[in-house]
Order: structure tokens, then sequence, then C-alpha cells
């Protein structure tokens, strides 16, 4: 019959597809009518060689041919007939014209290669823009992608970059397997890469049972054992992968999300007084209010984010930095060690109702105060006893200008009546809460009622100076604490005999030197600090109101050691007359007590020794430690007074933050996770540059690459006895490298072989039965 088809195609593919037809339509699988079969294919050749076999075929006897031309006759199923290259149909083709080289997939390779740099570039980015620059006081610096935008990209990526990097090393499995030198010697460790094995964890489970299994064998020195486990390709895709998947999920763990803050532009409200206001403000006002806020004991501190800054550089700034500052002071005080060599500098800017950053105009302050012997470390104050002691600025004051009152003969009203003017004042006191104290207080100056410190750029920075002598004693029927009972070993501490009433007081000096000036200067939210400071005199009052007729109530702000005077003392500045809190009126409002309450002093109910079964409440003594602190909380609350009160709200250069987003570290650190990303991007972009240009048999070994490799293997697969590949004997006659099964033939076929698929200048067939007929 074949003799009597004129079409060449048809005479030389149907002889032997004859036969095959028949096999198959013996097994009963369901064969499709010729000339169906040549109305659906396009190659017209193909179309014609259907239509003549059918024209001939149809007239044979039916027990002698499979084609009967009835619609009931059968044809093989198209994928037993020689494939087009055309990958949209399957159509019968002549074998010489439909082949195939190997491709480079340049998109994956490229993706491969760049993919594993941009994902630790994207963690490098987290890590240097945001873990790097962490939040000030929750203020986050500039971010050029919000951090909350990042977080949950990082977030959604990991989810799905687990997979694109399996599939990644999966095209460079796909190359390495065609190399001798890091393919399988054998089917039985080819076939642990099926499914990707290297990339799960039953796949590492599997793979090390397998190690351990052979480790044991070879360490009993069983005979006749052959290695089960995979080959080194496999282990290194496996700890590429194993790299990969821890990294990934510890990188979630080393960020979180955070609300923050970061400075807008929106102009906030100001409460406190500007350079044209302050000098209006009345300075005994500003001394009442530091007065009042010092001896209620709370932190020194404004009661919002805001007046007092640090100076730039400085660390770990909170909202109390000043408190905190004097705080430590005190603590190294009574370590003796102390730990301030230079003053305490701060800026006082203007009250606002919340954090502020930007340019305003404030008070710059230099203080530092020191415990000092009282008879030879005082410049202004000369004493040699607690009634013998002149004030050096001022000539007219001394104990002699005291001693009617002393005796009784007059009252200390009278004495005291020019401590507004000339700023020295010795105060008797009295017995307050068990304790018999007097103090003497001078600062520099003499105050008139047109003085004004800071509008005259010439005298600034303003030099100023307050000395404090503290006396102390006890008197049934109290008992001395054992703060009093110890002071008397205090370098700094001398006992005098008040004569009046022969009672003996311990004593010692306080000495506070300060330097300020005003001035506009940078201020930062984040970091609660001040930069930039440039010096500007106030605007002087006289040029915005009026005079007023009462000396008290004279505008122009006095320097901070003058308002420091007046809130310890309360006399009342620019004004003759006696301080405000006089002895016997209140036991409250004397300075002894309010810096005892300043400094967190504790009362207690102590025996009374005229009348054991009752009870005293005393307060603790002062020491001169606690004396240094609470004039250094005075100096503060003075400071913060200056700039609280102002005209009322007004706008000027201070911006006010707004709410941002910030990525905190998490409780994995972050140098963890950079390295592991750093070690996997190498072992995995290195072996890619390698193969990045080879050209391959296929994308990635898959299930139909598998197939189509097994296929021609068919028996070794019939001697396979067990349901385990690595239990299968078999396989280990099989290579395990995809290369080329006909090495000698002019086209080649790609399956498993020792003999290497060449890439370049070689085409391949799919159906070998082609190759071996030519």
């Amino acid at each position: 019959m074949a003799s009597d088809i004129k079409n060449p195609i048809a005479a030389k593919i149907l002889p032997t597809r004859v036969a095959t037809e028949r096999t198959q339509s013996s097994e009963g699988i369901e064969l499709r009518s010729v000339k169906s079969y040549a109305t659906e294919f396009e190659e017209p050749e193909v179309a014609d060689a259907l239509s003549e076999t059918y024209a001939l075929y149809s007239q044979q006897d039916e027990k002698d041919s499979v084609y009967t031309g009835s619609p009931n006759s059968r044809l093989p199923p198209k994928n037993a007939i020689r494939h087009s290259s055309n990958s949209s149909q399957l159509n019968l083709v002549y074998a010489d014209t439909h082949t195939y080289s190997f491709d480079r997939y340049i998109p994956r390779s490229v993706l491969n290669t760049l993919g594993p740099f941009l994902l630790t570039a994207f963690y490098f980015f987290i890590v240097f823009v945001y873990h790097t620059r962490p939040s000030v006081n929750d203020v986050v610096p500039y971010f050029p992608v919000d951090a909350r935008t990042v977080f949950y990209a990082w977030l959604i990526l990991s989810v799905f970059v687990l997979d694109w990097a399996k599939s990644g090393l999966a095209g460079f499995e796909a190359s390495a397997l065609m190399k001798p030198s890091l393919a399988p010697k054998a089917a039985l460790q080819l076939m642990w890469h099926a499914d990707r094995a290297w990339g799960s964890l039953s796949g590492w489970w599997n793979a090390l049972s397998a190690l351990f299994q052979d480790l044991r064998c070879k360490l009993s020195k069983r005979e006749h054992h052959t290695p089960r486990g995979p080959a080194i390709l496999w282990w290194y895709l496996a700890f590429s992968s194993f790299i990969f998947y821890l990294a990934i999920p510890l990188a979630g763990l080393t960020m979180d999300r955070k609300d923050s803050l970061q400075v807008g532009p929106r102009k906030i409200l100001i409460l406190g007084p500007n350079q044209t206001s302050f000098d209006t403000l009345p300075p005994n006002r500003v001394a009442e209010a530091a007065n009042s806020r010092w001896r209620q004991g709370n932190p020194t501190a404004p009661q919002e984010d805001t007046i007092i800054y640090a100076p730039q550089g400085t660390k770990n700034v909170s909202r109390h930095y000043f408190n905190d500052a004097v705080e430590d002071i005190y603590a190294a005080d009574l370590s003796q060690t102390p730990i301030i060599t230079s003053p305490l500098s701060f800026f006082s800017g203007p009250q606002v109702s919340e954090r502020a950053h930007g340019k305003a105009w404030g008070l710059l302050t230099d203080l530092t105060c020191s415990v000092t012997h009282p008879y030879h470390g005082l410049e202004m104050i000369n004493i040699t006893a607690i009634d013998k002691w002149t004030l050096r600025n001022l000539l007219n004051t001394s104990s002699s200008s005291y001693e009617d009152a002393f005796r009784g003969n007059k009252t200390y009203e009278t004495a005291q009546g020019l401590a507004g003017l000339y700023p020295g004042l010795f105060y008797e006191g009295q017995s307050s809460f068990g304790v018999n104290y007097k103090y003497l207080i001078a600062t520099d100056g003499v105050i008139d009622g047109t003085a004004t410190d800071y509008t005259n750029s010439s005298f600034l920075p303003l030099p100023g100076s307050v000395e404090l002598v503290m006396w102390q004693a006890y008197k049934a029927p109290h008992s001395a604490d054992a703060i009093f009972s110890n002071m008397s070993s205090h370098s700094s501490v001398v006992s005098s005999v008040w004569p009046y009433d022969n009672t003996t007081y311990l004593g010692y000096a306080i000495r506070c030197s300060v330097n300020t000036t005003v001035g506009f200067a940078n201020l930062d939210a984040a970091t609660r600090a001040y930069s930039n400071f440039v010096p500007e005199a106030a605007v002087p009052s006289y040029e915005i109101v009026s005079l007023p007729e009462l000396l008290n109530e004279y505008p122009g702000m006095l320097g901070i050691h003058s308002i420091v005077y007046a809130a310890f003392t309360t006399v009342v500045l620019k004004y003759t007359g006696a301080p405000v809190c006089l002895a016997g009126e209140s036991a409250t409002c004397n300075p002894w007590y309010g810096a005892n309450v300043a400094t967190q002093g504790e009362p207690q109910l102590v025996g009374n020794t005229d009348f054991p079964e009752s009870k005293n409440l005393q307060y603790p003594t002062l020491s001169p430690e606690r004396m240094k602190l609470a004039m250094y909380k005075l100096f503060g609350e003075a400071a913060i007074a200056m700039m609280a009160s102002g005209p009322g709200s007004w706008t000027g250069e201070l911006q006010g933050l707004d709410k941002a987003n910030d990525i905190i570290p998490g409780v994995v650190p972050w140098q963890f996770v950079v390295a592991l990303l750093s070690l996997w991007t190498i072992i995995t972009v290195v072996p890619n540059y390698w193969t990045f240009w080879d050209r391959r048999f296929a994308a990635m070994l898959d299930g139909f690459e598998m197939f189509r490799l097994g296929a021609e293997w068919r028996p070794a697969v019939w001697k396979l006895e067990k349901r385990e590949f690595v239990e299968c004997d078999a396989l280990l006659d099989v290579p395990g490298m995809v290369g080329d099964m006909e090495p000698r033939s002019g086209r080649g076929f790609v399956g498993l072989s020792s003999a290497v698929a060449r890439a370049s200048n070689r085409k391949y067939v799919f159906d070998r039965e082609i190759v071996a007929n030519n």
C-alpha cells in the first residue's frame, strides 16, 4: 500500500505509523479519523499527505487496516505523532525541519542576578535610613519615604519573596545540571532535585537523615554501601535556601512600627515674652512666680515641653533636663565625686503650649553654685561671726545696722527697709518645724526704680552672683537630728554663738555665680537643645509703656541674680520696705521651709524633750549639699518664670510637631540579619554570574522536564523494586547529568546522559526516533 502513495511525506512517514496505530487501537486508545486530522492541521503538505492516506486506506479490507474512513475510524492521539516547533499546536511535522536550540532565558537570569542585590539593598535602606537614625524624644528625622509604607512593603514582600528565591535558584539549578563538575553522577542523586526539595524543611530533614545513614555506614566500615544522599549541587542549593529562609523571618523581627512626631510647617502660638515684651514685665511678679513654684517641691521643669533647652550636643536630654542636671550634681556632692567642672548652661525660650522647633528669642544662662567656708570663701560678704558681718558691695549695710534690732530696741522691719534697693539682708528667722535658723544673703549692685539689665547690649552678658550664709540650731523641746549632729565635721561648716540667747549655731556658705544674656537661638524639638545663639538685647520698656506712679510696679527686667534674691527673701525690688514674709507671721513662707520642700525634705514626728508623751512635727536639717541643690532649683525656677509670663498668644518662627510614623528596632538585632542577607547575596549571585550567559535545556527543572528526561529510561524504571527512590539501586546505573543522548548524530536529543549537551551550534529534536532512523 505504501507504494501507491504518491505524496513523498506520506510515503515516508505512514508505514511505520500504521503499525503503531494498530497497536494503540488494540489497547483501546481512541484514534481520530484521518480526514478530521487532515482538515485540522495548517501545513499544506501534511494535510495533503493525510488526505491521500485517507483516500487509499479507506479502500482496504477492514481486517487489514485500522483506517476505514467511517466516523468510528481511529488515529493515534496527537502526542503520539511528531511535534511541530510551534508550541501553540501539536502538528505532524517533518523531522528535519522542526528542531530547537537551547535558550538563555535572559529576563530570568537578570532577575536571579539582580534580585538578591535589590532585596538586600531594600533591607539596607531600612537599616541605614530608619534603624541607624532613630527618633530622639519621639521626634523622627526627615525620612524620604514614610516609615509605615516601608514597613508594610517589607511585610508584603516577605510573603512572596521566599517562593521567588526558590524559583531563582531553580534557574541556576537547570544550568548546573548540564555541567559535569556540578551535576549528580547518578539518577538517584538527581531525584533529590525533584519538587525542589532543597528548599523545604522536609527535604532538609530527609537529606540529613540520608547523610547520617551514610556516615554511620562509613564509620562502621560496612562493605558495598553506596551513598544515598544528595550531591554537592543539592547541598549548595539547600544551604542558600536555608540562609534565606532564616534571614527573611528574622528580618521581620528586627523592626516594629511606632507612632512618632516630626517637624511640620505649622506655626504655633507663643505664650511667653518676646524681644519687645520682655522688658515690660515687672520683676517682682516674676520673683513671686519663681518663689511659688520653688516651694511646691515639684521637679524644676516647665509644665510643658518648652522653655529650657540644653546646649547642642548634650546627650539624652529629657523634658526635665535642668532638674536632672542639678540632681546629678547633688548626687555627686553626696558621694564626694564632683562631676561639674564648668558652668551649667541652658537656654530659656518663650513658653509655648507644645514642643517647638525653630528660631526664638530668649535668655541664655551659665550657672555655677558651690559650698564654701563662710569666713574666707565669699566675695561680697565679710563675716567673722553670726552677728559680725559686713557687705562689701553695700558699705552702709552691716551687722551694726541691725544691732538695735538684735537687742530688741527697734523692729527688724526698720533694719531691713532698704533690702529692695540695696540687695543685702540679714534674717533673724524663727523656730520653723523644730529648727532655729538665721541667714545672711547678698547679691550684686544697687537697684533703683528705673533699673533694667537686658536692654543695653554693651552690658551683656550680664555677670552676677548670690551669696548665702545659712545658720541652724536646735533648742529644747526639739532634738537635733543625725544630719545636724554630723554636720560639724564638714569642712565648710563653722559654729558661732548667738550672743542674745547664748545658742550655738552651725553655719555654712553657698555662692552662686551666673552670667546671663539674651538673644536668638535655634531650638531643636527633637534633642531639646539650642544652637547658633546670637546675642540681641531686649527693647527697653520705656519705649513701649509709660512709667507707672508706684515704684514697685516699675517695669524693666532685672538680672536673674536679682530675681533669685527677691524670690528667696520675698523683698520687693525697686521699693523701700521690709520683706513680705516676716518672722513670726507664717511658718511656711520663709526660705528655710521653702528650701526643705524644694529638696524633698520629709517631716517626721520627733519626741518632745519637755513632754515625752507628745511628739513634734520636725523637718530635717538643711545640709550644705541640700542647700546648694535648693539654690540651683531656685535659679532654674527664676529662668522659667522670666520666660513664662508674656503678652499672650502670638506667632513667630517656631514650628510645631505633626504626627509621623517610625520604624524602631525589634527583638532581633538587625546586624545579624544584615550578615545573613549579605552572605546569601554573595553565595547566590556569584554562581548566577557564572551561568548568566549559559544556554540551557529549559528554564528550570520542573515536572514536565523530569517526564521528558525519564521517558528514555523505561528499562531502568521496570527494574525499580522499592517505593522510595533512595532504596532503588537501578537508579545508580542511570546518569544524573542532563546531557546529549545522541552526541554523535547531526541532531542531538536531551536526556540523562554522561555526554555534555553542547549549547552552541547544535540543534536538538523532541523525537529521538527521528535521530535513530536518520
